[in-house]
C-alpha cells in the first residue's frame, strides 16, 4: 500500500528535462537517498546527480560555488552557516535524526587500549565529533591512548573495519554491521541532519516537495533513521 500510494504522490509531479537536478548529500545518507531517488527518477525524465562527501566538505565546495541545486547535510550547524553566508530560498530544514553504534564489539570495548578504532575525520564530519563525545566520557578514559584512525567520512571509516584495519568503529547506525552495539543517544548532541535549499527553480521545488512527503519521510525512518523533532 506504502508504495502503491508514493508512486501516485510521483505521478502526479511534474517532469523536468533538461540539466539533471544536483544534489550535495553527506556520506552516511548517500545511500539511503540513492534507493528513494530511483522511484523518483523512474517516475519521469528529471535525473539527480548525487555529489557525497563529509557535511564540511561538501559546505566548503558550496561556499566556493559548486553548482549544486540542495544540500543534504549530517547536521543542522553547516546549513544554517551557509543560509547566514550565502542566504537561501528558504531557511534550513530537519529531515532526518542519526544515531551512533559500535562496530566490532560491546561498548565496554572502548575502555580497551588495545582495541583500535575508526571514526570520521570529526573536523569536518558531524557523526566523528559526535563519536569524539562518546570517548571523552569517563567510563572510556582507560582506553585514550588506543590507536585512533580518522576516516575522511563514515564511509572510508566502516571501510577501514570491514577491511579488519581496525578493531572497531563509531558509525552511524544505518551503515553498521547488524550487530553493531547501539550508543545511548544522550551520550552525544542530538544529530539532527538538516537539509537547505541552494537554487530556486521550478525543479528543485518539486524534489523538495517529494522529499519532504510523508511517504518519503517514511521511507527515511525504514532506513534507520528517526524522525526529525
Amino acid at each position: 500500500m506504502r508504495h502503491t500510494l508514493l508512486l501516485l504522490f510521483l505521478f502526479s509531479l511534474p517532469s523536468y528535462g533538461g540539466e539533471p537536478l544536483r544534489v550535495a548529500v553527506a556520506a552516511n545518507f548517500r545511500a539511503t537517498l540513492q534507493s528513494i531517488n530511483a522511484e523518483y527518477e523512474q517516475a519521469g525524465d528529471q535525473r539527480v546527480v548525487i555529489s557525497s562527501a563529509s557535511t564540511g566538505v561538501l559546505a566548503t565546495q558550496i561556499l566556493h560555488g559548486a553548482p549544486f541545486d540542495l544540500f543534504l547535510a549530517a547536521d543542522a550547524a553547516a546549513p544554517q552557516r551557509l543560509f547566514n553566508e550565502r542566504g537561501g530560498p528558504s531557511v534550513p530544514t530537519c529531515y532526518a535524526v542519526g544515531r551512533l553504534a559500535l562496530a566490532g564489539g560491546q561498548l565496554t570495548a572502548l575502555a580497551a587500549p588495545e582495541n583500535s578504532l575508526a571514526i570520521a575525520n570529526p573536523e569536518t564530519a558531524p557523526y566523528g565529533r559526535a563519536a569524539l563525545s562518546v570517548l571523552q566520557r569517563a567510563e572510556f578514559e582507560s582506553g585514550g591512548q588506543r590507536k585512533l584512525v580518522r576516516g575522511n567520512n563514515v564511509v572510508q571509516a566502516l571501510q577501514f573495519f570491514a577491511s579488519g584495519a581496525v578493531d572497531l568503529a563509531l558509525l552511524p547506525a544505518t551503515i553498521a554491521p547488524g550487530d553493531a552495539a547501539s550508543v545511548p543517544a544522550q551520550w552525544h548532541a542530538p544529530i539532527e541532519q538538516h537539509l537547505l535549499l541552494l537554487r530556486d527553480s521550478p525543479r528543485a521545488r518539486s524534489y523538495l516537495k517529494w522529499l519532504r512527503s510523508d511517504r518519503v519521510r517514511s521511507l527515511i525512518e525504514d532506513a534507520g533513521y528517526e524522525p526529525c523533532p
